[in-house]
């Protein structure tokens, strides 16, 4: 129980438990609501007591510990995992990734970078200028100095002074703060590397750089590293030097960048893990950067290609002060060199890092769209009016009934889109419409296209007259059965050509031998409705009258002109 983390150094492979005191183990203790340094510390030494998330570092007998995984409070108790480096031959990469470029109009000033590694020598000549303070976790006290030299190494990769002498940074001007998790030999502990998250969250760091891994996953540092990046820093991390198919944690976390490395012939180094948490590659082989006392050395591990990734986001911030760590999380993946299958893929990522391409202000789009095949398809009350443009935008039109547009009607759709449509209802008919069309990029670029001054024009259609229908006939008839005696009387419903129109409602009533109230009934296809009077008894003489008061059918006007209103039939014995 309670395996130290390993750092990104290839030949630095330290293992074994880490015994603190006689009989106790380090490890760490997640609440699962508020911590409780206290109930931790009656039954061993606190180490650690986080801020930012409910957990505390100790080191406890292994009774202790039997006995508080029993505590309801108590949410997991995990060993405090090593930490070391990954070093391997004893490197090159800012002008691979093109960062020298950027330096003319950016040094990366201003962003706030933690090392999270063995220390930085700040007093080599390399460093001072912009070193902004840390902590020793180790130790325990204000002063991270590096008593290793990978920490030392790292921060030159990011940030190398453009001095005039030696090597030059990534981003030479940023302010730099190290974090020290790992002894003289290169080993920690994960206790370690999450109160350097904690303290990084507490004073408003932006970029986290981690050149370190262990193969266990740890939920203490998974946790951390998901506040960090949820409180908006960016976290990088190096891939893992085992040549395998597992990313090393905490590069593995979904909240972490992972980095792979590379060699000068843009191939994977064979060191580097591969898998599908890789997000980018970076330089890696010898590796040429500041060492202990002044010193400059040459060194290989996916250690060296994570500052690479840093030190170019930090490069991205300076360009981008507004953007949150996600925004550059995604330049840095939009910019990236493929290498490898096309897209995406588990050995680079989605490529190398490209300092220049992600850094790069993006010259300001000041061109307006272009608008052509301004067309109208007009009908009695309506119009839709289509355009297209060659670059997306959102449509405008405006209309008026003369060629004054100052205080025109107008129709705005915000959808951005190449081929524009837009419909405008409710118009008077028989009336003619001026309008203009317009159309705004993206970029704030508005183009209007109002046929060179005279407007474009259409005319709305003249309303339909309603069809008209008119009863041409009533067909009498009577019936008798037994005693009783009945009129039927059959509406025939034409158009004005004497076609017949279905589906017209017929309003009639009987007077004569018999009368009804107002009875309907609805034509046919042959345009016919027959109606039956009620019936009569023993009846010798007399007439039945059938009168038509009305025929109704939507969209037809009943003419009364050529119209046979009423009909009768004479009863005989």
């Amino acid at each position: 129980m309670g395996k130290r983390i390993k750092l990104f150094v290839v030949l630095m492979l330290v293992g074994g438990l880490l015994i603190s005191t006689a009989g106790a183990v380090p490890v760490i203790v997640g609440f699962k609501e508020k911590a409780d340094p206290g109930l931790v510390q009656q039954q061993g030494k606190l180490k650690h007591s986080y801020k930012h998330i409910p957990a505390v570092a100790a080191d406890l007998p292994e009774e202790a510990i039997e006995k508080m995984k029993k505590n309801s409070k108590i949410a997991y108790i995990e060993p405090d995992y090593e930490v070391r480096v990954l070093e391997d031959e004893l490197p090159w990469g800012i002008n691979r990734i093109d960062a020298e470029i950027v330096h003319s109009t950016n040094k990366g000033t201003g962003v706030k970078i933690a090392i999270i590694d063995t220390g930085i020598d700040y007093t080599h000549p390399e460093l001072d200028n912009y070193y902004r303070g840390g902590y020793d976790f180790v130790n325990g006290d204000n002063d991270p100095m590096d008593d290793y030299w990978h920490g030392t190494h790292c921060a030159g990769i990011v940030a190398a002074e453009d001095n005039g002498i030696g090597v030059i940074g990534v981003a030479p001007e940023v302010e730099m703060y190290g974090l020290k998790v790992m002894d003289s030999s290169g080993s920690g502990s994960t206790s370690d590397v999450t109160a350097a998250i904690d303290w990084a969250i507490e004073n408003n760091i932006q970029i986290i750089s981690m050149s370190l891994g262990t193969d266990y996953n740890s939920l203490t540092l998974g946790t951390a590293c998901d506040k960090a990046y949820n409180e908006g820093i960016l976290l990088v991390a190096a891939a893992g030097n085992d040549g395998t198919s597992s990313v090393d944690y905490p590069a593995k976390y979904d909240s972490v960048i992972a980095v792979a490395a590379t060699s000068s012939s843009d191939t994977k180094a064979s060191f580097s893990n591969t898998g599908p948490e890789i997000e980018l590659a970076a330089p890696g082989v010898s590796v040429k950067s500041t060492y202990l006392e002044g010193g400059y050395i040459s060194a290989s591990g996916t250690s060296m290609a994570c500052p690479h990734v840093a030190g170019t986001a930090a490069l991205v911030w300076a360009a981008n002060p507004g953007w949150d760590n996600t925004q550059v999380r995604s330049r840095l993946q939009e910019t990236a060199e493929d290498l490898g299958y096309t897209g995406w893929d588990s050995i680079y990522g989605f490529g190398l890092v490209d300092a220049e391409a992600a850094a790069s202000i993006p010259i300001p789009d000041i061109t307006e769209p272009i608008i052509s095949n301004v067309k109208s398809t007009v009908a009695t009350d309506s119009v839709t009016i289509t355009w297209d443009t060659d670059e997306a935008g959102d449509s405008t039109v405006r209309y008026n009934t003369n060629q004054d547009l100052s205080e025109a009607e107008q129709i705005y759709d915000s959808s951005f889109t190449t081929t524009h449509t837009v419909e405008l209802t409710g118009l008077t008919p028989e009336t003619t419409y001026y309008y203009e069309v317009r159309s705004t990029d993206a970029s704030g670029n508005p183009a209007i296209d109002n046929n060179n001054g005279a407007y474009y024009h259409f005319t709305t259609l003249a309303k339909a007259l309603p069809a008209e229908m008119h009863v041409s006939g009533i067909g009498m008839e009577i019936q008798k059965t037994g005693i009783n005696t009945e009129a039927i009387a059959t509406v025939s419903v034409v158009d004005v050509n004497g076609a017949p129109v279905e589906g017209a409602t017929v309003y009639g009533s009987w007077s004569g031998l018999t009368t009804t109230g107002e009875s309907s009934g609805v034509t046919g296809s042959a345009g016919k409705v027959a109606f039956t009077s009620g019936k009569v008894k023993r009846v010798d003489s007399g007439t039945f009258t059938f009168t038509v008061n009305n025929v109704v059918k939507d969209g037809w006007d009943y003419n009364l002109q050529n119209t046979v209103t009423s009909a009768s039939i004479q009863v005989t014995a």
